[in-house]
């Protein structure tokens, strides 16, 4: 994945060589360097500083960062680049907390895997040509496989 960098920005980088994610972080310009401080049930999008050229037959995809989830209850909204956009990425975060958290510039915050994309065409069919069979699951919903 080749990406450039339109902002003072950390390059996206693995946390170690085996990391799935590739961590991006916030800019050093974001909120004038200053901490933002982001309310319970908040949402903010911050320019990443980032453009990537994502692979053909790729998207990149964003993920929570475990400790920012668990820590700070942020997490990420808006999750998709696809291979065809060239703008800034921008990475959204919702305080899903009961209290107020805070980031600022450098802090590393959502982390992005790049996965293979199928592009295949929705096809239309009646529901009586859905499905070739019945499986054993059916229209078994949630908890219907049971928890032990």
């Amino acid at each position: 994945m080749k990406f450039s960098k339109v902002r003072n920005v950390k390059s996206p980088a693995r946390g170690t060589e085996k990391s799935a994610g590739i961590d991006f972080f916030i800019p050093e310009d974001f909120n004038e360097g200053k901490e933002l401080i982001i309310y319970p049930q908040q949402s903010v999008l911050i320019p990443s500083g980032i453009k990537v050229n994502v692979p053909a037959g790729h998207a990149l995809i964003a993920f929570n960062k475990s400790g920012i989830a668990t820590k700070k209850g942020l997490f990420t909204g808006a999750c998709v680049v696809d291979e065809d956009y060239q703008g800034e990425m921008h990475l959204h975060l919702t305080n899903s907390s009961d209290k107020e958290t805070s980031i600022t510039a450098g802090d590393k915050i959502i982390q992005f895997i790049l996965l293979p994309v199928l592009y295949s065409t929705p096809i239309e069919l009646q529901i009586e040509d859905l499905y070739a069979e019945a499986s054993e699951r059916g229209e078994g919903g949630f908890g219907s496989t049971g928890v032990k």
